[in-house]
């Protein structure tokens, strides 16, 4: 019986632990968007904290010109000035 639970427990980790990740990803465009002012300007006050939580991804973006690309098209997708 423990075989079975442990068998579960590893099968539903391999389903959410991309689900999650894909999700942390997507979240950038909103996220970004929603604390945006009416100019599209980031205010000073969230640049380090974004900076903080999205390091990983905008280490990524600085650094690949198709990501950079692909992120300021989802940025403008997430955007309601669009």
């Amino acid at each position: 019986m423990s075989q079975y639970k442990e068998s579960r427990t590893v099968r539903a980790l391999c389903y959410l632990v991309p689900v999650l990740l894909m999700a942390y990803i997507l979240s950038i465009g909103p996220v970004v968007v929603s604390v945006e002012d009416s100019k599209g300007n980031l205010p000073a006050q969230y640049h380090g904290p974004l900076r903080s939580v999205y390091a990983p991804i905008v280490w990524v973006i600085d650094r690949n010109h198709y990501c950079r690309k692909v992120y300021a098209e989802y940025h403008q997708l997430c955007s309601p000035h669009y």
